[in-house]
């Protein structure tokens, strides 16, 4: 898989609304989801597994405006640390796939961190849950 745009698919502090929203501000933004595990990590922010088999995790295709973006959210995301991976990924948007980037843990990663694995295909939808 090839990423040939800056796209990024944000589905948890980064989405519109979220802890992180700021780090993307003023970019479009357009629904998005891909097959995947949702978790709720021990420090409160959300990790997705990619998993082909399971169920839809909702969340946004944000169009980038260079690669310097991905530069300061890997640092911010602590890819190269052991914690996020960068990782190109298929989303389904509008009717079509797209590829682009994610920020993915592994299976063992979350196991390791104490992951608690998410009912909800929606982090969105949690934290509104959550401030009400």
């Amino acid at each position: 898989m090839r990423v040939t745009e800056s796209l990024l698919f944000a589905y948890g502090t980064l989405l519109s609304g979220g802890e992180d929203e700021g780090l993307l501000r003023g970019l479009r933004r357009w629904p998005a989801r891909t097959r995947g595990r949702l978790y709720r990590m021990r420090a409160g922010y959300p990790a997705l597994v990619m998993d082909p088999a399971a169920g839809w995790v909702e969340g946004e295709l944000v169009a980038l405006d260079g690669p310097g973006r991905l530069l300061v959210l890997d640092t911010l995301r602590g890819v190269g640390e052991g914690s996020y991976s960068r990782e190109a990924i298929r989303v389904a948007s509008r009717g079509r796939s797209a590829d682009c980037w994610a920020y993915v843990m592994s299976a063992q990663q979350v196991r390791d961190r104490r992951g608690t694995r998410l009912k909800s295909s929606s982090w969105r939808r949690l934290r509104g849950k959550a401030r009400h």
